[in-house]
């Protein structure tokens, strides 16, 4: 991919950043990201990248990111919905305060957010050659990991709501790309005992696949579990969750 306009949610770290590294020298990408700490840090790491400071869970914040995207860019070749938020999952022992507040962040992060920012960067993505919309969920959407139990289900719900973005904007030539990864070496997955790829080696995979014309990738073992589930998925819950605690 070279000479794109390039947005990306949550570019500062995790499998964001590796994306960025991978971008950055021949495109123009342009990463939103609510931590001072975390763009100082990207500013530092990679400085060709353009940083927007926005919390995707405002709506005030999308809305301005986007007008100044236009104002300097004036249209959006590749939207990367990367954003997430994960947070350990005890129904039993969490306060149900604490446990409301998770629920609601997690989805607003995870499942909100990706399709307002869609919406709201249309106009800019009609004024592409070749738009795309890339929303990263997760290969527990396929099968949940227990402590992370909010997390899975509101990564299935993007999952299935990519489908449908999908399928009404197929006439508008604009392509939508879901891509589901692995258990990847992130802050994310810090607690998880699973084989876990490297987010450098992750983001390489995910650009080759984007460049082949590939709309759904279940990457490394998540092609796996997306079959295991389909057939075994009592089976595929026990061994996840079993391999995971």
């Amino acid at each position: 991919m070279k000479n794109k306009i390039v947005v990306i949610t949550g570019g500062a770290t995790g499998i964001g950043i590796a994306i960025v590294k991978q971008l950055m020298n021949d495109n123009k990408v342009v990463s939103l990201d609510r931590s001072d700490a975390k763009i100082t840090a990207l500013k530092a790491a990679c400085p060709k990248v353009e940083s927007i400071k926005a919390d995707v869970t405002s709506n005030t914040d999308l809305t301005n990111a986007i007008a100044h995207i236009e104002k300097l860019h004036g249209k959006i070749d590749v939207l990367i919905n990367n954003a997430g938020k994960g947070s350990n999952f005890d129904f039993v022992n969490s306060p149900e305060s604490k446990l409301a507040e998770d629920v609601t962040m997690e989805m607003a992060i995870n499942y909100t957010a990706p399709i307002l920012l869609s919406k709201k960067a249309m106009p800019l993505l009609k004024k592409s050659s070749e738009p795309i919309i890339v929303i990263i969920s997760s290969g527990l959407a396929y099968v949940p990991m227990a402590f992370l139990g909010t997390y899975c289900a509101s990564k299935a719900a993007i999952h299935f709501v990519t489908m449908s973005i999908r399928h009404q904007v197929a006439a508008l030539k604009i392509r939508v790309v879901e891509v589901l990864p692995p258990v990847v070496d992130t802050d994310l997955s810090k607690d998880a005992t699973i084989a876990k790829m490297p987010a450098d080696k992750f983001a390489k995979i995910f650009l080759d696949k984007l460049a082949k014309g590939e709309d759904i990738m279940n990457i490394g073992q998540t092609a796996s579990l997306e079959k295991f589930s389909r057939f075994l998925p009592k089976t595929a819950f026990k061994m996840l969750n079993k391999a995971g605690n």
